[in-house]
């Protein structure tokens, strides 16, 4: 968990497990060239926590270490956030550990958690409801976060300060039942540990087999995941295809990566948020939003999820565009760019066949000024080498064009005819014929094109 010269630093409560902890690395600094800093944080949750403090601070300059402490009003900050105050405890802990870490440029963060802490994790869990990660205990290490007593029951802990007669601090509190964990710990183990004696051994036994197997199942997932999920800087698009063709604990598994990849680490998601994810995947219906913590929303776009912030409109990006002549128009931000071009038929020799990315006019028949605007309700367009006229929305749908992709594609529009649906079909004005002496070309290009949503393909 460390290398010689190592710096740690040590959160140190002044209960009995931090305070051994800080002991035996404390002891092995000299073999292992440890450079020791203590981190406490005052939660002021009971009139004596002070005491706490000073405690820790005394400890820490009798052991000629270094001491970094802060005092954090934890009630507020869980009335604030809408979480308990033992969730906000938690945050609160390992946000300063963080910051302590990162303005002493140490390298891990040393925690004093230990075996019945193991136990009584996999036991809340189970009460509460968990997947098979969550029953895999408490880990050794976590990133920067190191646990060197992991290994350790609380009894083996409180011997070894009494051996050593090394003096602690007792939060009253630990003995109370209020809490779902001090339920645990004072009122369920006792109770197994009356019937099944040795119960923790046992216990700890399926901890490790459950952990085993979770790393097997994590390596699989992780495959799929691989396979289904692509992430940029502002959305992640999984592919509902190869979800809906693997095995449904794995996928569960790779949609929840993905929401924590997407979010942080400060968002907490629910069982709730994956079912509901999980029945517009399943679902026959090719679009769905589904409204997540944090601003975050999931799009159902026929083959793909998308999961993206919510991004306030502006109104002036849905006002018309008059094109008076040739040149680039750029939009939405930049994001999307039309070039208009004319030229003689005889300059160039060039293929007018129609592509998604460019299209040709007849430029007499389709003369400045044009426009480039959002399509309206009841739109229609007479398509290229097709009798009648087709709605714009039944076209779009019919051919599987996203909404998010749908609701910001500019038509071109001259007059009352839409000459062009960008990037997916052209109308029929304006064509090049035998008599053609000038051509229009007009170019797209843009992240809302249709080869650029085919992530998949």
């Amino acid at each position: 968990m460390v290398r010689k010269g190592s710096r740690v630093v040590v959160g140190v409560s002044g209960g009995p497990d931090s305070v051994a902890l800080l002991h035996v690395l404390n002891i092995l600094a000299t073999e292992l060239h440890l450079w020791i800093i203590v981190a406490h944080l005052d939660h002021s949750l009971r009139p004596e926590s002070n005491e706490d403090a000073e405690f820790v601070k005394r400890l820490t300059e009798e052991s000629g270490l270094e001491f970094s402490g802060r005092k954090t009003a934890v009630r507020s900050v869980a009335s604030d956030m809408g979480i308990s105050i033992e969730e906000a405890g938690r945050r609160c802990r390992y946000t300063f550990f963080e910051e302590v870490r990162e303005s002493a440029k140490a390298d891990v963060i040393a925690t004093a958690h230990h075996r019945d802490d193991e136990l009584e994790t996999f036991f809340l869990r189970v009460c509460r409801g968990s997947s098979l990660k969550g029953l895999c205990g408490i880990p050794a290490v976590r990133g920067r976060i190191i646990r060197p007593m992991i290994g350790l029951y609380r009894a083996q802990i409180v011997r070894f300060l009494q051996n050593e007669g090394i003096r602690y601090r007792i939060d009253p509190t630990n003995f109370e039942t209020d809490t779902d964990r001090n339920f645990i710990r004072n009122r369920l183990v006792p109770v197994i540990a009356e019937r099944f004696p040795g119960f923790r051994v046992t216990a700890v036994r399926t901890i490790l087999t459950l952990r085993h197997e979770e790393d097997f199942i994590e390596e699989l997932s992780s495959s799929l995941y691989s396979k289904a999920v692509i992430q940029r800087s502002n959305e992640l698009i999984m592919d509902v295809h190869v979800l809906r063709e693997a095995p449904a604990a794995l996928v569960a598994r790779a949609i929840m990566a993905a929401l924590h990849n997407f979010s942080g680490p400060d968002v907490r998601w629910s069982q709730s948020n994956l079912d509901s994810i999980l029945r517009v995947l399943r679902s026959n219906n090719p679009s769905a939003t589904v409204v997540l913590p944090a601003g975050i929303r999931l799009f159902r776009e026929y083959d793909v999820l998308k999961l993206a912030r919510d991004k306030p409109e502006n109104p002036l990006e849905c006002h018309p565009i008059i094109v008076q002549g040739p040149g680039t128009i750029k939009i939405w931000g930049g994001h999307l760019i039309l070039t208009f071009r004319v030229f003689d038929r005889g300059e160039e020799s060039i293929s007018y066949t129609s592509g998604s990315h460019n299209e040709f006019f007849d430029a007499d028949k389709a003369a400045f000024p044009m426009v480039l605007r959002l399509s309206r309700p009841g739109d229609r367009i007479r398509p290229w080498g097709l009798d009648g006229t087709r709605k714009v929305k039944k076209m779009l749908i019919d051919m599987k064009v996203p909404v998010s992709v749908r609701r910001k594609l500019p038509l071109l529009v001259k007059g009352e005819t839409i000459m062009w649906v960008p990037g997916i079909r052209r109308g029929h004005a304006a064509p090049i014929e035998d008599d053609t002496r000038r051509v229009l070309e007009v170019g797209f290009r843009g992240e809302t094109s249709l080869v650029q949503t085919d992530n998949f393909g």
